[in-house]
């Protein structure tokens, strides 16, 4: 049980690791790792928890809600590059619709 805990942990970490770097892959890797260390933490019963893995789980808890504003923050960043790269300005696109052209 506790090596099930640990494994959910050092995924997250991974995780936390490849969003700091921005490495498309990497995320990728952990993201699947983590789902893998996911559907065996689900199998446990609370229950049967031991006392001692306790802290281990309430740090998992800190470290998704990081991974949830790494992932917002790359979520917003890409999102303003996209409407920077777009030509996005004044609530207006430039787009290649007769609309966007004025020339």
């Amino acid at each position: 049980m506790n090596q099930i805990v640990e494994t959910f942990r050092n995924s997250q970490n991974s995780l936390v690791a490849a969003l700091d770097g921005h490495d498309s892959d990497a995320i990728f890797q952990a993201s699947r790792e983590l789902g893998r260390a996911a559907s065996n933490l689900k199998n446990l019963n609370a229950v049967e928890v031991e006392q001692s893995l306790r802290p281990l789980i309430s740090d998992v808890e800190e470290l998704m809600q990081a991974s949830i504003y790494r992932l917002r923050f790359l979520r917003d960043h890409s999102s303003s590059r996209l409407q920077l790269l777009s030509g996005w300005r004044e609530n207006q696109a430039d787009t290649y619709s007769n609309a966007g052209r004025s020339r």
